[in-house]
């Protein structure tokens, strides 16, 4: 795709955000708030794809950082599992785009 350099470094952001400890997901919201969607629908779907990555990890990671005061710690499984979800779809998102294929349903919840 056109934009290959900026879907890539998306997907780094996406990648990053376990270790950064959701930093680069605040960053990854900026960046793609800061650019336009693009023509080509390839990078338009991976674009859709990141943004309602990005969207929901913020919303859940919030989530399970309230949680984690409630009885039983039940946010530390849904950080958990956000962890595990993230990564997931960063790295689905990177080898689709690799491949130069578009994402199947950008607007989904799954891979």
């Amino acid at each position: 795709p056109k934009d290959g350099a900026g879907l890539f470094l998306g997907y780094a952001l996406i990648l990053f955000a376990v270790p950064t400890l959701g930093v680069s997901v605040v960053v990854g919201l900026l960046a793609l708030m800061g650019r336009g969607v693009p023509d080509n629908a390839i990078a338009r779907s991976h674009h859709q794809y990141q943004r309602r990555t990005l969207f929901a990890a913020a919303v859940a990671a919030v989530v399970g950082l309230v949680l984690i005061a409630a009885p039983f710690a039940l946010g530390v499984p849904v950080l958990f599992l956000l962890a595990i979800w993230v990564i997931l779809r960063g790295a689905a998102g990177v080898l689709a785009l690799k491949a130069g294929r578009a994402i199947r349903h950008p607007a989904g919840w799954w891979i």
